[in-house]
């Protein structure tokens, strides 16, 4: 039966049935040229080709093959294969980006010209975060990087965001808003955005509530309620006692009300559940925020995802190159693009270190700062640091540099502190060079702002207490009212504090009391007179390190007069000359007086005598 039916479904049409066999073999032929005509088109004009190939998969040796055959770039073959070049590229960094290897990243993205495909590098990271909202602080720290370098770049993905956020909105799409504010959320704890906008997405949200609008507002208030708490604080209040009001009212969902309830919970613990960025994703030092608010207009400029033709492509190209140069720090020439080995010479000059003049500084720092940045380890980037061989003098830039980036971050690495001190291990020049830098930043601690002070004084702190410099670095601090600032005193209360978490009160009075070292220590804690004395015993007092002073108080206790200053040999002559000349002078002047006394009591005596005698007779 079944047999039957195949034999059913797969014989020949009536009308073919009965066709003589010289027809059959026309039909034949006819045939074969209709599968050979379908196999292959007639040729086509070669953009016509490449136009209609533009959203087709073609892999990287096959674009590579095709762009080598195309030599003007004029053309609009060879800038639309130049395109999709650039697309597969963006794509591929983005789906390998995560927490650690973000410098990586981004150092390839600038490798391309990513202010021409500024619109499929902002797509494709939107497009990753709603697909993954989980690695949200991982596209955020990405977009600061980039914010930093290429501003334009940042604007876009910011105005785009902040379309799409009132795009979901206003089509109740409560899912993607939610994506899209966190991550507005997270661009601004990275400061590529400014602080006043979670406070105009409050007001937008909290305008006529509902409870998806609540729910995104208390989202935002979990993110942001510690930063406004700082700025405008009568804010946040005011928030609060709307979402108190709104708590009372039966229209919300019981789901609603009792997420308000929680986040009232949350404020009382001062919104200790706030997430500061972590260490590893805290990658810019300088960034440049985005002045845009909520209701400002936003045009998410949708032609830039698509293929343009640029008439003037070598020009634009040749601007990026020297954009690309002054990011990472490239040396001049066209030999780093013309020869195959360039991705190789890119490598070694991250690791390198050349002479640190003051022809070279800029390029000497940029090159020292991505070694940095691109060696988490310190004992691996010390290693890498001293590979190479630096010329004299390179020793006091690469000391320069380490402190300028640790006074930059917004608290103190101990990253830093590791680094430097195997660089004193490793080798001695460091030493010296790190024990001049400690005396230079105490002279000039009165221009440094509180947050750098305190990074440079945990960082000397460091240093002291592992004994990688050495203790008479703090011979040029005096330790008296008219030889400190609030500034300098800023840095030595910061720098003790640090010794003693490290090593402890009672192994840094021994340090502070050791016979060999005491010599470092006279202007410290000075003795030549009560009231400088006094002063370092009560600014001792006043950060808790009272039992430093117990040798000062002894010496007080024992010496309760005045200690005369200490004077040149020349000075004391001097003085020993004025002073015999004075009481040589004050001397006579006593015995006259004395003398003159003398006489004339003398003198009464012998009157009164005579007139006693007078009486008797």
């Amino acid at each position: 039966m079944s047999k039957s039916k195949r034999t059913r479904v797969y014989s020949p049409s009536p009308s073919s049935r009965h066709r003589s066999p010289s027809e059959s073999s026309t039909c034949t032929q006819s045939c074969k040229r209709l599968r050979r005509t379908s196999i292959s088109p007639p040729p086509q004009a070669t953009s016509t080709k490449l136009a209609q190939a533009d959203g087709l998969y073609k892999s990287p040796t096959k674009l590579r093959l095709e762009q080598a055959s195309l030599r003007d770039s004029s053309t609009i073959e060879y800038q639309q294969i130049a395109w999709e070049n650039l697309k597969k590229n963006i794509n591929r960094l983005i789906n390998k980006v995560n927490r650690s290897n973000i410098p990586l990243i981004t150092k390839e993205l600038f490798q391309y010209n990513i202010i021409r495909g500024r619109g499929l590098l902002a797509h494709r990271i939107i497009e990753e975060q709603i697909a993954s909202p989980f690695y949200t602080s991982v596209y955020a720290a990405l977009v600061a990087v980039i914010n930093s370098k290429i501003p334009q770049i940042g604007e876009l993905i910011v105005k785009r965001l902040i379309s799409s956020f009132h795009q979901s909105y206003q089509q109740n799409d409560k899912t993607n808003c939610l994506k899209t504010t966190r991550f507005i959320i997270h661009l601004i704890h990275q400061n590529v955005l400014l602080d006043t906008l979670p406070i105009e997405i409050l007001v937008y949200l909290l305008k006529n509530p509902s409870d998806d609008s609540v729910e995104l507002a208390i989202e935002v208030i979990k993110e942001c309620g510690q930063k406004i708490s700082e700025f405008c604080p009568r804010m946040l209040d005011s928030f609060f006692s709307k979402l108190r009001n709104l708590l009372h009212e039966s229209s919300l969902h019981e789901r609603t009300r009792n997420m308000i309830e929680a986040l009232f919970a949350i404020r009382m613990n001062q919104f200790k559940a706030d997430r500061l960025i972590p260490s590893d994703l805290d990658l810019v030092d300088e960034q440049r925020s985005q002045r845009i608010g909520l209701i400002d207009p936003c045009d998410p400029e949708s032609m830039l995802d698509i293929f343009q033709y640029d008439e003037q492509y070598d020009e634009n190209e040749n601007k990026y190159k020297q954009i690309r140069k002054t990011i990472l720090g490239e040396s001049t020439g066209d030999e780093d693009e013309s020869s195959s080995s360039s991705s190789n010479s890119d490598d070694e000059n991250q690791q390198s270190i050349i002479d640190a003049t003051v022809a070279n500084l800029g390029t000497f720092f940029r090159i020292m700062f991505l070694t940095l940045r691109l060696n988490k380890g310190a004992e691996k980037c010390a290693r890498k640091l001293l590979q190479k061989n630096t010329r004299p003098g390179a020793e006091i830039g690469v000391c320069r540099i380490i402190l300028d980036l640790c006074a930059k971050k917004r608290r103190y690495r101990p990253f830093f502190g590791f680094l430097a001190q195997r660089l004193c291990l490793l080798k001695t020049e460091y030493v010296g060079c790190f024990e001049k830098a400690f005396q230079n930043q105490y002279e000039i601690a009165h221009h440094l702002e509180s947050v750098k002070l305190k990074n440079l004084s945990n960082f000397f702190g460091y240093m002291l207490a592992t004994n990688s410099i050495s203790w008479s670095v703090l011979r040029c601090i005096r330790l008296t009212e008219d030889n400190t600032t609030s500034s300098s005193r800023a840095f030595i209360k910061n720098l003790f504090l640090k010794l003693v978490k490290f090593l402890g009160l009672s192994k840094l009075i021994n340090r502070f009391t050791d016979p060999t070292l005491t010599e470092y220590f006279q202007d410290l804690f000075p003795r030549d007179d009560p009231k400088n004395t006094q002063f370092s015993i009560k600014f001792f007092e006043a950060i808790g390190l009272d039992g430093l002073t117990n040798g000062l108080r002894e010496f007080l206790r024992r010496n309760p007069t005045p200690t005369p200053p200490i004077l040149s040999a020349l000075s004391i002559k001097e003085k020993e000359d004025e002073d015999d000349h004075e009481n040589q002078g004050h001397i006579e002047a006593l015995r006259r007086e004395l003398q003159m006394q003398q006489q004339n009591k003398q003198d009464k005596k012998d009157k009164k005598n005579s007139h006693r005698m007078v009486q008797l007779k």
